[in-house]
């Protein structure tokens, strides 16, 4: 028996990188299943297992202390969390934070009966519409590169989703606890897609959402799912392995080692542990000799994105998702010094990729100014723009919540971002510069800083030298600032960002300058002598210094590494923003 706790595989071997699983899934197209869990849907508005418990938790406690709404605001703060939590640990009867049976056991005793647990899930469901990973999604089964979807999810994403893309409610084999035999019967007439519910649709008599009930799960869908497993791989995403039902299948279904012939794919969120039940799982597969991983991904939605532009039966179809065109750029090694056409460094670092989409929200508020007076009353950290369909957003639920409710919220959706939207100064292209600017605000050698609409990175004074920016036997600069002359005016080496769209990619552009912070009161004369002095500082950075100057302002923004993952909140329970980026420039010479 598991106790729910999360932990790390003891094989360093297991963890593969989202590049190596598309490669991978590239050769085995078709034969690898997916199994999506709760944080499948989370973007499309549903709330996951964890969301629920903690909402369980305060209704829980309000009833019991007769308590209004209000009086909570806000179940995802840590602090209400600890108080909740010290509240449940003090009664008997109660299973510990993160046990494996904390879901079931919290949901049964806030809605003990049937009915209600039914009404509520419905009252969510009626919330959730595809996202860009459920379109994605449907687009791999239409072009035959997925032919089995599996679920533990009561909502109804992904029939919409294939829907939309199919043009009809008929090419999806769908198949519930209501009517379990249908998905054994179209696996053994090989009519695909199949899309299986292990739970239940909500929709079914037979729900199925306690612990009691999941034990006691339909044996007829579990043995479909092992019996498919054995001819299959296996990629799970969202899905964090508390039901003993499900692991037992699987676990049933490694088979010696016959079992998952295409691999097994465990998909969890970077920086946060698997549960015991999933790594055991793993270590086991991999013992037995099954190809099988643990790979450390963002959302559903990025993974999808990035699996439909990768592989070639979709890729040139990405118009049918509303979805982004195909990177058109190469690598190729720089050409050697003194080459006849060299290769010319670009100050343009890549962005390997960035968010996919935001929130939506539909409400009576004016434009940016009302946006930035609502945020800054509601005292939240969210980032948000107004588009001609609302306001568009990055932030913690609760949080864009408060700032918008008072403007009557009609309606709280996602939305996905086109690349066709990012090809010019859009609102889209606006959000997605303030979100990845509001990531560099938490790299520890750089403050940023807004002037009207310019974005200035100046270096941390406690931290950053000169030194910094040495390149090989250059040094570009003496002095990271000082104070120009008599003239009371300051001056600050600094680098101002920008972001463009070029060659079907976004670019975050360096421009190394110097910022001047001219008091009230300069005179002209004062003023123009700073400008002077910018003017002479910045003459002498010819190629070299130059060169210098953007390999440091690099390294200060993002590190060493040749790639870095940024993330604007760190956040679990809304849309967070998160950007891959190269360290290393784009550079511009004669394609052959």
């Amino acid at each position: 028996m598991h106790d729910g706790k999360p932990t790390t595989t003891r094989d360093e071997n297991a963890h593969m990188d989202v590049a190596a699983f598309l490669r991978a899934y590239q050769m085995r197209a078709g034969n690898v299943m997916w199994l999506l869990g709760a944080g499948a849907s989370r973007a499309a508005g549903i709330k996951t297992a964890g969301d629920m418990i903690w909402d369980f938790k305060q209704n829980l406690y309000r009833s019991q202390k007769k308590l209004p709404p209000n009086a909570i605001t806000d179940a995802g703060d840590p602090a209400v969390r600890r108080k909740l939590q010290r509240y449940f640990d003090d009664l008997p009867g109660f299973p510990a934070d993160g046990a494996a049976d904390e879901y079931a056991r919290f949901f049964e005793a806030t809605y003990p009966n049937a009915n209600d647990r039914r009404a509520y899930l419905d009252k969510l469901i009626k919330l959730g519409k595809p996202t860009y990973g459920h379109l994605a999604l449907a687009l791999l089964m239409r072009e035959q590169c997925c032919r089995i979807v599996w679920t533990t999810n009561f909502d109804k994403t992904v029939e919409d989703a294939a829907a939309k893309i199919y043009g009809s409610t008929n090419d999806l084999v769908v198949a519930d606890l209501g009517d379990s035999k249908k998905v054994a019967d179209a696996l053994d007439a090989k009519r695909f897609p199949i899309y299986g519910k292990l739970h239940g649709d909500y929709h079914s008599v037979e729900l199925k959402n306690t612990d009691d009930e999941l034990r006691e799960q339909d044996a007829e869908m579990r043995r479909a799912l092992v019996q498919a497993c054995k001819g299959n791989g296996l990629a799970v995403i969202g899905y964090s392995g508390r039901d003993a039902s499900v692991m037992d299948a699987l676990r049933e279904a490694l088979d010696g080692g016959r079992g998952f012939p295409n691999g097994l794919f465990w998909f969890k969120r970077s920086g946060e542990a698997s549960f015991e039940a999933v790594t055991e799982l793993i270590d086991e597969a991999r013992r037995l000799g099954v190809d099988a991983h643990i790979v450390d991904n963002e959302t559903f939605d990025e993974l999808l994105s990035d699996l439909v532009r990768f592989l070639p039966e979709t890729a040139n179809k990405l118009g049918d998702i509303e979805g982004a065109k195909p990177p058109r750029l190469g690598t190729r090694p720089l050409k050697a010094p003194g080459a006849k056409v060299p290769s010319i460094r670009t100050n343009a670092l890549p962005i390997i990729s960035h968010p996919v989409m935001c929130k939506l929200i539909d409400c009576d508020i004016g434009g940016w100014k009302d946006i930035q007076a609502a945020v800054e009353k509601a005292g939240v950290d969210i980032v948000a723009r107004r588009t001609r369909d609302g306001v568009i957003a990055f932030g913690r639920d609760p949080h864009v919540r408060a700032a918008f409710e008072p403007f009557g919220i009609k309606r709280f959706d996602t939305r996905a971002i086109s690349d066709t939207s990012l090809t010019f100064e859009s609102e889209e292209r606006r959000l997605i510069r303030d979100v990845l600017m509001r990531a560099l605000s938490d790299r520890p050698d750089i403050e940023i800083l807004r002037r009207g609409w310019r974005v200035l990175a100046l270096p941390n004074s406690q931290t950053v030298k000169p030194s910094h920016f040495r390149n090989e036997n250059i040094n570009p600069v003496d002095r990271l600032s000082g104070m120009v002359g008599n003239t009371g005016i300051r001056w600050t080496e600094c680098c101002e960002l920008r972001l463009d769209y070029k060659l079907d990619r976004l670019w975050l552009l360096m421009d190394p300058c110097i910022h001047r912070d001219v008091p009230e009161g300069a005179t002209v004369e004062q003023i123009d002598e700073s400008k002077e002095f910018v003017r002479a500082r910045l003459a002498g950075r010819f190629n070299p210094k130059a060169n210098a100057m953007l390999s440091g302002w690099a390294r200060l923004l993002l590190g060493t590494d040749r790639t870095v993952t940024l993330k604007s909140f760190g956040i679990s329970d809304g849309m967070d923003a998160t950007f891959e980026m190269s360290t290393i420039t784009g550079f511009s010479g004669v394609s052959r």
